[in-house]
């Protein structure tokens, strides 16, 4: 008979054994964060480029490289420098404002900035325009922009499209 009140009891009791801790909830104290795709530092970027409309030379494309520094996952700046592979070869040297939104991995961004135009002649420049940034890898990413080249002088204004690899360090 004893045991038999001790197997009843101890099925009665079960379901207060179930809540060990007093019912608080078990909270692991080092979640497991996952890093930010975006963040402040340096960046590397190499692109091709084109500018339009074609009627200012006879080949308007080329590449180019630049270096960014960004203070936040937002707020940045990119300098540049793109030469253009036409018969009087076009350079352009330019430092621009970057403003990115990400989001997961993804960031569009617009920019503004100036610069000088140089084609055996050096004009001043104002550009502005916007783009995307895909993250790939830990660092790495594809970006592809358009931007939009105000000249001083007697160049006329033009757009340039890039497609390039950045990378941050």
């Amino acid at each position: 008979m004893k045991s038999l009140t001790l197997v009843a009891l101890t099925v009665a009791l079960m379901p207060f054994a179930a809540q060990a801790g007093g019912g608080k909830a078990v909270i692991e104290k080092n979640p497991v964060v996952e890093a930010p795709c975006y963040d402040g530092g340096f960046e590397f970027g190499v692109f091709g480029t084109g500018f339009f409309p074609e009627n200012h030379y006879e080949d308007s494309f080329g590449g180019g490289v630049s270096l960014g520094y960004f203070y936040n996952e937002n707020l940045g700046f990119d300098l540049g420098a793109a030469w253009y592979g036409t018969d009087s070869e076009v350079h352009n040297y330019t430092l621009d404002a970057v403003y990115r939104l990400p989001f997961n991995c993804i960031a569009p961004y617009i920019l503004a900035g100036g610069g000088v135009h140089t084609n055996g002649e050096t004009e001043g420049l104002f550009r502005f325009g916007g783009g995307v940034d895909f993250r790939v890898f830990n660092g790495s990413s594809i970006f592809a922009d358009g931007i939009y080249n105000l000249l001083g002088g007697d160049v006329d204004n033009y757009a340039i499209a890039r497609l390039g690899l950045r990378f941050s360090f």
